[in-house]
């Protein structure tokens, strides 16, 4: 796996005419583990989606992905989102200006917003989750489905409570952070997936119906998600206690972070409860298959965008301060190259090979030929989301680290807007296609928005090196393409010669998983070869780092 977020602070191209260069080499052994961390998590996590796909129906994964949505709407705004985005900052700079002690009263400050407000939520959501379910599915395809909307509800009101428990996890991880330790953070959702594989596995007659193992597996989990968070937090001796006194600045100051930045990564959360809206009324199956194409497309948008969107932000913050507005387009410009060199592979992957991706990961059990073929086709769509999605988060960075996130609010809202309005207009005509379709569409509307305000904020944004990048990987981009396309082809021939050796079941699994692994692997070379071909620096930049991570140099 490629630790993004050392390859973000450790490099710096002399094209790239930055300077402080050891400013940009700060990443240490942490945050390698914490890369190891998140990958060993996002790895159970597809077991977990493989799980559910081959063991419960289409109709008990829509019960349980309908209710999840709910509390992983307000888990990003105040767990990983908004909230954890703005303390890490101020108790960065507390630490550092006023010491352990100081931070640790703030600590517990915080610390009592987070939990009076979480459990807060918490009771409005399950108190009045029929309610809810009702706004959204009242009158739907859905609810006409017997007994559909009212075991939804129940579920809903068990895995709510996943919310506290979450929100505390993302606070107590990025205090870790503050003080250096990753690595228990970042595996802690890994006791999370655990949690959700094995109570899918649990006889169906343990439960009135099968969406409920899921429900109280996510309370389990959310427990044992906590449970090593609690330990580290425990090991720093940073125990956070109740209080209510909040007469400190950076009370104030987390409030003007924190309700704008709210509303501006508010954005692909209230886009998935739309699509929740209106896939109600179309055919059975449409939200899981929503859900597994969002999962696919999230893989790689985690382990790039996200990582190097929140490794950004520093040097962004720094070159805001030195108030060098030449210097933080200069940063913006590269890592935006960087990050188009990286997704576009991903997405030609998502566009050539979803059918055959989707059965080999999903394709058995209940999962069957109609599922396959809807959440391929989903899959395809979101090849245009991962990129314009992962481009919109790297310029949300610049405007946390120029304080501007009224901006990015504003931004939001209009991208929700734009996004209500074409779901409305295209899905009664093209059903889950012109949904997914629509999705892509406000990607692209919201990623352009992004850019015309940071353009007002820092001077004209330049494109024109992202449409050189795209021209320079385009015949690799063809060559991967073609790979792609001849998977099922290289599946049979091995499948068949294969059937000699083994069992026909592990002969079909076999020759899947070689399948892919060589047409990845030559694709990606192609790829690769083409870039250096036509002189990518970007390509030059990541072979780089992936020589020192294989002779184990480091990051210096």
């Amino acid at each position: 796996m490629f630790d993004f977020k050392a390859m973000v602070l450790n490099k710096s191209s002399s094209k790239t005419s930055l300077k402080n260069k050891k400013q940009l080499t700060l990443v240490n052994f942490q945050a390698g583990l914490m890369s190891l961390g998140t990958f060993l998590s996002r790895i159970l996590g597809f077991i977990r989606d493989i799980s559910f796909s081959a063991v419960f129906s289409k109709t008990e994964t829509d019960i349980f992905f309908s209710a999840f949505r709910f509390p992983n709407f307000f888990r990003r705004l105040l767990g990983e989102g908004s909230f954890s985005a703005s303390v890490t900052p101020i108790l960065t700079q507390s630490l550092s200006e006023k010491g352990k002690k100081y931070t640790k009263e703030l600590n517990s400050c915080f610390f009592t917003l987070l939990f009076c407000l979480a459990i807060l939520l918490t009771l409005l959501g399950v108190f009045f989750m029929e309610e809810m379910m009702n706004l959204f599915f009242g009158n739907s395809a859905y609810a006409s489905i017997e007994g559909k909307l009212e075991k939804t509800v129940l579920v809903a009101r068990l895995v709510f409570t996943y919310l506290f428990f979450v929100s505390l996890y993302s606070y107590f991880m990025s205090v870790a952070q503050v003080f250096g330790k990753f690595f228990i953070p970042a595996l802690a959702p890994a006791f999370f997936n655990i949690s959700l594989i094995a109570f899918a596995w649990t006889p169906k007659a343990w439960w009135p119906f099968p969406a409920l193992s899921l429900a109280w597996a996510v309370v389990a989990g959310g427990i044992l998600q906590l449970l090593p968070v609690l330990y580290e937090m425990w090991r720093l001796g940073l125990t956070a206690k109740l209080t209510f006194r909040f007469n400190y600045p950076a009370v104030f100051q987390l409030g003007r972070r924190f309700l704008p930045g709210m509303f501006g990564l508010a954005g692909l959360s209230l886009i998935g409860l739309i699509n929740i809206y209106f896939s109600a009324d179309l055919e059975e199956g449409s939200i899981s298959y929503i859900y597994y194409g969002d999962r696919l497309m999230e893989f790689p948008r985690a382990l790039i965008a996200v990582s190097l969107g929140t490794a950004l932000i520093p040097e962004l913050t720094r070159q805001s301060s030195s108030e060098s507005r030449t210097e933080f387009k200069a940063v913006m410009s590269y890592y935006l190259r960087l990050l188009l060199f990286l997704t576009l592979p991903c997405a030609v992957v998502f566009l050539s090979a979803s059918e055959t991706l989707v059965h080999f990961l999903f394709g058995r059990g209940e999962f069957d030929a109609i599922s396959i073929s809807q959440t391929a086709m989903v899959l395809q769509t979101y090849s245009l989301v991962l990129i314009f999605s992962s481009m919109s988060r790297i310029l949300s960075s610049g405007f946390f680290a120029l304080n501007k996130n009224w901006y990015m609010a504003f931004g939001t809202l209009l991208f929700v807007c734009f996004h209500f309005l074409c779901a409305g207009f295209l899905t009664p005509l093209y059903g889950l296609k012109g949904l997914v379709g629509a999705t892509a569409l406000s990607s692209a509307f919201y990623f352009f928005l992004l850019t015309f305000f940071l353009s007002y904020l820092i001077g004209l944004f330049d494109l024109k090196p992202l449409l050189a990048l795209l021209l320079k990987t385009l015949p690799g981009l063809i060559l991967l393409g073609l790979c792609l396309v001849f998977i099922p082809i290289l599946w049979f021939i091995l499948a068949f010669y294969l059937s000699f050796i083994v069992s026909h079941s592990v002969a079909e699994v076999l020759s899947s998983f070689i399948a892919l692994i060589l047409a990845f692997g030559l694709g990606g070379a192609f790829y690769i070869l083409g870039a250096l071909l036509f002189k990518e620096p970007m390509a030059n930049e990541f072979l780089n780092f992936v020589k020192k991570l294989i002779l184990k140099r480091g990051l210096d």
